[in-house]
C-alpha cells in the first residue's frame, strides 16, 4: 500500500483535483481530499510537492514495430539541415553497421533542408552503393531509395504509380508496395530487438498504453505476429498495456487470429498525405488545379469492408487525412451502421486533417471516434507555409480540435510515429497551441484528457484506465510540476519524472530470453 499526497489530477468526468490517492495491490483504494483514518497508519506516504500524480498517458495510433526499427535497430535524418547532413549521418550508421544486409531510415523531408527537395539516389549512392538503402519520408508516404535498393525492387513495385526511377522516389501505390518490399528485409532478429526495447524508451515518455497498428508486408504477417507476442509478454513483466490493430481489409485474417480490431494505415489507408500532395480533396489543391488526391480504393470495397467488419463485432480504424477521404470513411461507417447497427462501436478515423462541417454532424450523429495528432501541426518537416501553399485558405480549417471536442464527438491523441515522436507532451502542447487557427486551441484538462481517459476509452479500457478513481487500475504518471498552472505556450517544460504501472514503478530492461520466458510463462493478455 502506498499514499501519494500533494495535487492529485484524476481527470475524471468531474475534472476533480484532489489531495491524496491511496494504491493498494495495483488499483486506486481511495482517492479524495481528506484521508480516511483507516490509512493514517500506512507508513509508505510519497509527498509529491511541487510535482503531480496524473493518469498514466497512452499513445492513440502508433506503427509500433516500425518506429521501434528506426529507433532501435535503424535511424533517422530527420535533424539534417541539408543533404550534406543526411549524407554524412547515413556514413557514420553505415561505418558502425557494415554487415547490414539492407538499411531502413525515416525522416527526409524538403522542407527544412536548405535545399528544399528531396535527396536524389544518386545523393544516396555517393555514401551508400554497397547495400540497399531507402528512407521513408516525415509523412511515411513516400520514401527514396539508392540504386542498390532501387535494383532490387519487384516489378509488383516498379508497374505502380508513383514510382520515380531516375530520381529513386517512391509515391503513391509504389510508396506502399516498396515499403512492403523493404520490410522483408528486415532480419527477424532485429525486428525483435527492436520491439523489446522500444517499450522503455515509451516509458520514459510517461506512457503505459499504445494503439499498435500492425501489417506492412513482412512476411507472413511477421509483424503482427512478434509483436502480440512480445506485448503479451511484456504486459505480464511491466504490465505495459497493447491494444493491436491489423492493418488489412482481410477480415477473415483477423477474426483468425481472434483480434477485436482491425485498421490503421496502409491497406486500410483510404488516401495519402499533404507531404505527397495525394491526399483526397474535394477541390484541388491550391498550387495544381488538377490534382485532387487520390482515394486508393473503390467505394463499394470500402463500403463492403466496413460492412462485413463492423457485422463480426470489430472495431474499426481508418486513415484518412483530406475531406474527400474523410467523407469515404463516414459514407463507410454510416453503411455498415445501417446494414447492423451497433450501439457501442467505437469506430475511429485516424489523422482526419481536413473535414468538411457536415462531415463533423455525421461524426458527431454516428459516435464516430477521431484519432488526431497534434504533433503535426507543430513539426518542422511540414511547416505551416508549406499547408498554406497546396491548401490556402483551408488550412485555417486543418485540425479543427476545439470545434470537434465541442461537438461531443471523442477525440484522442497519438503520435503516428514514427512521423512524430511518441511524447504526449509535445502532442499536449500542440493542441493547445494551434497554429492554423488559435481559436481551435484546446484547454489544457482537454488536451491532458486526448492521452489519457480518451485514448483508454477508444479501446473499451475506460473502466479501467485513464483516469484516477477508485476501483480503477493504478496506472500513473508523476510530472515534475503541476501542467494546469502553466501557460499553453509553456508546457514543454513538462518532464516526466516515473510511471507507475498497476501500481509498481516501470522496471526496464527485459532482454531476449526475459520476453520469452515470460511469453510462455504467462495467462493469455488482451492485446
Amino acid at each position: 500500500m502506498r499514499i501519494y499526497h500533494g495535487k492529485i489530477i484524476c481527470l475524471d468526468k468531474e475534472n476533480n483535483v484532489h489531495d491524496y490517492l491511496v494504491e493498494d495491490q495495483g488499483r486506486i483504494a481511495y482517492v479524495g481530499n481528506l484521508l480516511p483514518a483507516e490509512y493514517a497508519a500506512c507508513d509508505s506516504t510519497m509527498e509529491l510537492g511541487d510535482r503531480v500524480l496524473l493518469p498514466s498517458f497512452g499513445d492513440g495510433h502508433i506503427h509500433f514495430s516500425s518506429w521501434a526499427l528506426i529507433a532501435v535497430s535503424y535511424f533517422d535524418v530527420r535533424n539534417a539541415k541539408n543533404i550534406s547532413e543526411l549524407q554524412e549521418i547515413i556514413k557514420k550508421y553505415i561505418a558502425e553497421n557494415s554487415k547490414k544486409k539492407a538499411i531502413i531510415a525515416f525522416g527526409v523531408s524538403k522542407h527544412c533542408v536548405t535545399e528544399k527537395r528531396l535527396v536524389t539516389r544518386a545523393e544516396l549512392d555517393a555514401v551508400c552503393s554497397d547495400m540497399p538503402l531507402i528512407i521513408i519520408c516525415y509523412d511515411g508516404h513516400s520514401a527514396v531509395c539508392n540504386s542498390k535498393m532501387m535494383d532490387k525492387l519487384p516489378d509488383r513495385v516498379r508497374s505502380q504509380r508513383g514510382f520515380v526511377e531516375e530520381k529513386g522516389h517512391l509515391f503513391n501505390e509504389a510508396y506502399l508496395a516498396g515499403t512492403d518490399y523493404a520490410s522483408s528485409l528486415v532480419p527477424p532478429l532485429d525486428l525483435i530487438n527492436s520491439i523489446i526495447k522500444s517499450f522503455d524508451l515509451l516509458a520514459e515518455k510517461g506512457i503505459g498504453m499504445i494503439h499498435a497498428v500492425e501489417g506492412i508486408g513482412f512476411p507472413m504477417d511477421m509483424d503482427v505476429r512478434l509483436a502480440s507476442l512480445i506485448a503479451k509478454a511484456i504486459t505480464r513483466k511491466t504490465k505495459f498495456q497493447t491494444r493491436l490493430f491489423f492493418q488489412t481489409m482481410d477480415v477473415e485474417k483477423v477474426l483468425k487470429r481472434k483480434l477485436p480490431r482491425i485498421g490503421g494505415c496502409f491497406a486500410t489507408a483510404l488516401d495519402g498525405c499533404f507531404g505527397a500532395c495525394d491526399a483526397a480533396l474535394h477541390e484541388p489543391y491550391s498550387n495544381n488545379p488538377e490534382n485532387k488526391g487520390i482515394l486508393f480504393q473503390k467505394e463499394e470495397e470500402v463500403i463492403e469492408f466496413a460492412k462485413k467488419a463492423n457485422r463480426n463485432g470489430l472495431q474499426i480504424e481508418m486513415h484518412a487525412i483530406g475531406d474527400a477521404a474523410v467523407s469515404r470513411a463516414v459514407r463507410a461507417i454510416a453503411a455498415a451502421l445501417a446494414d447492423y447497427p451497433r450501439e457501442d462501436h467505437r469506430h475511429t478515423i485516424i489523422h482526419a486533417c481536413l473535414i468538411t462541417p457536415d462531415d463533423m454532424k455525421k461524426i458527431a450523429d454516428l459516435n464516430i471516434g477521431i484519432t488526431l495528432q497534434p504533433s503535426f501541426l507543430i513539426s518542422p518537416l511540414e511547416p505551416v507555409e508549406y499547408l498554406e501553399e497546396i491548401l490556402g485558405p483551408r488550412i485555417k480549417t486543418g485540425s479543427p480540435l476545439k470545434t470537434l471536442i465541442d461537438m461531443g464527438i471523442r477525440v484522442s491523441g497519438g503520435s503516428d510515429a514514427p512521423v512524430t515522436y511518441p511524447d504526449p507532451i509535445e502532442g499536449i502542447y500542440g493542441a493547445c497551441n494551434h497554429p492554423y487557427d488559435p481559436k481551435e486551441s484546446v484547454s489544457i484538462l482537454e488536451a491532458l484528457k486526448m492521452y489519457t481517459y480518451e485514448v483508454a476509452r477508444t479501446s473499451f479500457d475506460e473502466a479501467e484506465r485513464g483516469s484516477l478513481e477508485t476501483g480503477k487500475i493504478a496506472d500513473m504518471v508523476i510530472l515534475n510540476q503541476n501542467p494546469l498552472e502553466l501557460d499553453p505556450k509553456d508546457l514543454r517544460q513538462l518532464n516526466v519524472e516515473q510511471l507507475f504501472l498497476q501500481g509498481q514503478e516501470y522496471q526496464s530492461g527485459m532482454g531476449l530470453m526475459g520476453m520469452l520466458w515470460n511469453g510462455m510463462m504467462g495467462r493469455k493478455e488482451a492485446i
